[in-house]
């Protein structure tokens, strides 16, 4: 186990800039992220063992045709006490920014204060007969605005370009917080420098590229510069796709199936990471009729590595290092975890959290 006072979190992020800087580094976070997909009493007895871990957050996809993240969320809130809780991510492309912000404070107020929120332009609208989305920086912009508006009880009318509110629109309950944390969910350069000029941090699923943190903290330091923030406080939340297991082949496998699903969606992470366009459009076409199998066959082992954390314990540590080093802040493991849930998380929670613990 490396060096570090007991109890603390080891840091190996990048170092704070600003006057308030010191040499300081940003500590470095632990978390997981749970698709919507299993029965829904599950989520009780998977939230607790995550919190036993001493994982800091606990976040629930919002993905279209999954199950809704509210109500689970609601389940977890309840049935944990320390644990920070959240939607990772909700969109406002299909859902108004006030019934996400309605949830929110609910969530907030079930939990004691330990709230979270994601919000991303989203996936999967083109499934809703959306071809292309209009004005998706503007309109993250507008219903964070939206929604800290709301929480904060302003009742001046809002107008923007994608979302407006009258002086009506306001809570008829006093949240239990003001202010909850709002990240940013994206891989896309202008979509960061947004979160490094408004929001708690930027978190890109699917991100396992050292090269690719670069240009994530480039953007967010752009962002955050023209707001007058200081960046070095500006979370850089990668939430790979997590496939953990003590026999590595089966780990491997398990990554294959689930980028079936998501590699067409990683763009331009698998551009810079210099995955194939062919390998990907095959991907894609399979997922279009339901063959997953034959998606799974097409996902090389450059998208294994540059998109998801995968293999034994001994070869996911030094892979959160190399990350951490480039500049991550925050690892929030991502959907399956691993070819058996419980295997993976207790890999995680016994040798891989203890690493970067002490």
């Amino acid at each position: 186990m490396p060096d570090g006072a007991p109890g603390q979190v080891l840091v190996y992020g990048m170092p704070r800039t600003g006057s308030d800087a010191g040499g300081e580094q940003m500590a470095l976070k632990f978390s997981v992220a749970l698709q919507g997909s299993y029965p829904i009493r599950d989520y009780i007895s998977k939230a607790q063992k995550i919190e036993r871990y001493g994982f800091d957050e606990v976040h629930v996809y919002d993905d279209l045709m999954f199950k809704p993240t509210w109500p689970i969320l609601t389940l977890m809130g309840e049935h944990t006490e320390r644990i920070a809780i959240g939607p990772g991510i909700i969109t406002p492309q299909i859902v108004h920014p006030a019934y996400h912000a309605g949830n929110l404070a609910e969530l907030d107020e079930l939990s004691g204060g330990r709230a979270v929120c994601g919000i991303a332009r989203g996936a999967f609208w083109e499934l809703l007969g959306i071809e292309r989305q209009e004005r998706p920086i503007t309109m993250v912009r507008e219903a964070i605005e939206l929604i800290r508006r709301l929480l904060a009880g302003e009742r001046t009318p809002f107008n923007g370009r994608c979302f407006t509110a009258t002086e009506e629109l306001f809570f008829r309950f006093r949240p239990l917080r003001r202010e909850i944390p709002i990240f940013i969910g994206s891989w896309g350069p202008k979509m960061c420098q947004l979160a490094g000029e408004i929001a708690s941090g930027v978190k890109s699923d699917g991100l396992w590229n050292p090269d690719y943190v670069k240009i994530l903290r480039e953007n967010v330091a752009i962002g955050a510069r023209r707001a007058g923030r200081d960046p070095g406080e500006i979370e850089i939340i990668a939430g790979p796709l997590c496939s953990i297991a003590a026999d590595r082949e089966s780990a491997r496998a398990a990554a294959r199936r689930v980028l079936a699903v998501y590699l067409p969606y990683l763009h331009p992470m698998t551009e810079v990471a210099g995955i194939p366009q062919e390998e990907i459009r095959q991907v894609r076409a399979a997922a279009a009729v339901g063959d997953f199998e034959r998606g799974a066959a097409r996902v090389s082992d450059l998208a294994i590595r540059s998109c998801s954390v995968t293999g034994r314990p001994e070869d996911v540590i030094p892979q959160i290092e190399a990350m951490a080093a480039a500049g991550v802040t925050h690892v929030a493991f991502g959907h399956p975890l691993g070819p058996d849930f419980d295997e993976a998380l207790d890999l995680l929670g016994r040798e891989v959290l203890p690493h970067f613990r002490c």
